[in-house]
């Protein structure tokens, strides 16, 4: 059964934060995937690895490393993807796009990296030379729907990802671009912690502000 959300809540404040994404039932077996196909891409990257590349190749370089499922999923680890494909995660999405005909679009586990390479920047995923100004895209989600939504699901409890409620529909103020030109990888005016307990998860359009606070 497809979850029921608030529309008008994600429309006003730009993500819904989810509780049990994940039912408590199936939470330890997509630990268990999860598990799997980071020690096949952890093997794929030793084999690849370059002689004069980091010990055991990119992966355990990498500051957020993730498993592309594609790459890796088989019949003993496909319980992910009917999960996503499921009436949570895709049934949600569907509402949101106000198209049930939506399908996804990538999947990807992302794990801790082994070297500590600290905070990330505050962000967000667009590109004006590539899509659209910021003002056009957030014009265009206010008046059409989203054409696509990020989710964050904690396979185990997580505070790591902040957001800035409600930027997904307003620019960069200019208390906030000072704070960024200071330390982009600083807690930001406006900016909170999204609390995931294990099996919760996030979803937003790729406009809002975030940060992946700290990778440890």
């Amino acid at each position: 059964m497809t979850m029921q959300i608030d529309e008008s809540r994600f429309f006003e404040d730009g993500y819904l934060i989810l509780r049990q994404v994940v039912p408590p039932d199936q939470l330890a077996s997509l630990r268990l995937t999860a598990e799997l196909r980071v020690d096949r891409c952890k093997a794929r990257s030793a084999a690849r690895r370059d002689p004069d590349g980091p010990r055991g190749g990119d992966w355990y370089a990498g500051a957020q490393p993730r498993v592309n499922v594609d790459e890796v999923v088989d019949a003993e680890t496909a319980d992910v993807v009917d999960f996503l494909l499921g009436p949570t995660v895709r049934g949600v999405s569907a509402q949101i796009l106000g198209a049930p005909e939506c399908t996804i679009t990538s999947m990807q586990i992302l794990c801790s990296g082994l070297i500590d390479h600290g905070h990330t920047d505050w962000h967000r995923d667009s590109s004006a030379s590539e899509q659209a100004p910021l003002r056009g895209l957030q014009d265009d989600l206010m008046a059409n729907r989203p054409g696509y939504v990020q989710w964050n699901i904690a396979l185990y409890d997580d505070d790591v990802f902040w957001v800035v409620p409600q930027s997904h529909d307003r620019p960069t103020d200019e208390a906030q671009r000072q704070q960024l030109l200071l330390d982009p990888k600083a807690k930001l005016n406006g900016g909170i912690p999204v609390e995931l307990a294990a099996g919760d998860g996030i979803v937003y359009p790729n406009v809002i502000m975030h940060w992946g606070s700290y990778y440890s």
